[in-house]
């Protein structure tokens, strides 16, 4: 089922709710408003008026209910879906370091790295990267070590000065969590746009 097509059921629910708690709410005004007529002119008209601000009160109290009830469910439902477009770029994500244009992405975070550190880098890569990194490295006039810590990610590499002080983490997972903050609001406008 499309993602619209749940949302649209969603609000058909909200909106059949709601109908059903207002068709509720009239029928017991008419019930008390018939049985109220019975009674002597002045108690009709004191029990009557207090009788109708409570049913509105409670009916208006029954709509808001229902309809924060609605929202959250559709909020609900639309987080579910950003989080499954997060979920897939993580899957391809992790698939993107046996594509043959991983080395050119491998280079392009290492030069970012690269640019914010100066002086020994300290760098930590998965094993597999390993002769990647030595072989951009060749020829570069740059200090550097390989932690013998090597690096849990699908791709990627962290970088740190030698004494400790800047720390680059340039992992495929690192910078998608980053994306992430600044993506959520686009990727649900671009997915509920109406």
């Amino acid at each position: 089922m499309a993602l619209e097509d749940i949302l649209r059921a969603l609000e058909d629910k909200a909106q059949t709710a709601i109908e059903t708690i207002k068709s509720e709410a009239e029928e017991e005004v008419k019930r008390i408003m018939a049985e109220a007529e019975n009674e002597a002119s002045r108690t009709r008209r004191q029990r009557l008026k207090k009788i109708e601000d409570a049913l509105r009160s409670e009916a208006t109290a029954m709509i808001y209910s229902a309809t924060l009830k609605a929202k959250k469910e559709v909020n609900q439902a639309r987080e579910e879906a950003v989080e499954n477009v997060f979920k897939a770029a993580q899957e391809r994500i992790s698939e993107l370091s046996k594509d043959e244009s991983y080395s050119d992405i491998f280079k392009a975070l290492l030069d970012e790295c690269i640019e914010l550190i100066d002086g020994e880098i300290v760098f930590q890569v998965r094993p597999e990267d390993r002769p990647l990194l030595e072989r951009f490295l060749s020829g570069k006039n740059i200090q550097y070590r390989i932690s013998d810590v090597p690096l849990a990610s699908c791709g990627g590499l962290n970088a740190m000065s030698s004494d400790g002080s800047i720390t680059v983490y340039n992992t495929f997972e690192k910078r998608l969590e980053r994306a992430k903050r600044r993506l959520r609001l686009e990727i649900s406008n671009i997915l509920f746009s109406e």
